[in-house]
């Protein structure tokens, strides 16, 4: 009769440890499973294997001259388990991120982190939503999302990693260039530069102005935040974005950011992925730097 490997594993257990109770929760395993693993073995061989007693088992002769075969076997299913778990390490060595539109600014000096290492890291960038669904469905190992509290998919989790506030985005020699804070009341008399519908930031902010009443003296409507940076660049009015979005620009001195006196202008800043103690060591690795 051909013995099953799984019954030596359980046997060795059961002998080093002394009880079948404690081998039960070593193995992760139900009493019932362990005893009837036993039997199995027993009749397999034709010999009863331990007697049981108040204090534990105590093996037979037959029990004695199969435990160190039986060893042998979960060592070697141990050792075969430890290289499978080597060898998805090794393989997992390019993490595929997803990053949202907004925090794309962001992911350049992560992409320049890992630049010089084994580590391969590829970044695709879309909406929030669909880069969540992206990670449920494989397609990705984790992203960066903006607002990612809503309800997500079953086996994801989010952590917050960062926060920024909205701000007024106008073009250098603007009216509101030099304010401080400005109430969301002067768009009263600005043309608002909009971008995507899709885009988190746009939802937050039409959300924003929608509670306030205020409504733009003109409205206009771009298809990308690049087409929305050169509208804002080429002075066609102003926008509401989080500063990080437009650094450069600022900093070449071809816009300014001024503080919003208003309600619920933090976007929340999320790592999505599955729990963290189930991903591969390399997207934890690039995970764990954007809190370090």
């Amino acid at each position: 009769m051909r013995v099953n490997p799984e019954h030596l594993i359980t046997f060795s257990a059961v002998a080093e440890l002394g009880s079948v109770s404690k081998a039960a929760e070593f193995l992760n395993l139900s009493q019932p499973a362990v005893s009837g693993q036993l039997r199995a073995l027993s009749d397999s061989l034709g010999a009863p294997l331990y007697t049981r007693h108040s204090r534990g088992i105590t093996l037979t002769a037959d029990g004695v001259e199969l435990l160190p075969l039986a060893q042998v076997v979960a060592r070697s299913m141990r050792r075969v388990s430890d290289l499978a778990h080597e060898r998805r390490q090794l393989l997992k060595k390019h993490v595929r991120l997803g990053v949202s539109w907004t925090l794309a600014a962001k992911a350049v000096p992560l992409a320049a982190r890992f630049s010089d290492e084994s580590l391969k890291l590829s970044l695709h960038s879309d909406h929030t939503p669909r880069l969540i669904q992206m990670v449920a469905e494989g397609e990705l190992d984790a992203t960066l999302a903006v607002d990612a509290s809503q309800v997500l998919p079953d086996g994801l989790e989010a952590r917050r990693f960062s926060s920024e506030d909205l701000r007024l985005i106008v073009p250098t020699g603007h009216r509101l260039a030099e304010s401080g804070y400005v109430n969301l009341s002067v768009l009263q008399e600005e043309s608002l530069l909009w971008p995507m519908l899709e885009s988190s930031v746009r939802r937050r902010a039409a959300r924003i102005l929608q509670t306030s009443g205020v409504i733009p003296r003109r409205e206009l409507e771009l298809g990308s935040f690049l087409a929305l940076k050169a509208a804002l660049v080429g002075g066609l009015g102003v926008a509401i974005l989080p500063r990080s979005m437009v650094a450069l620009e600022i900093s070449d001195g071809h816009l300014n950011s001024v503080g919003l006196e208003a309600n619920d202008i933090t976007l929340g800043y999320h790592m999505v992925s599955a729990p963290m103690a189930m991903l591969p060591a390399a997207v934890r690795q690039v995970l764990d730097s954007l809190v370090h």
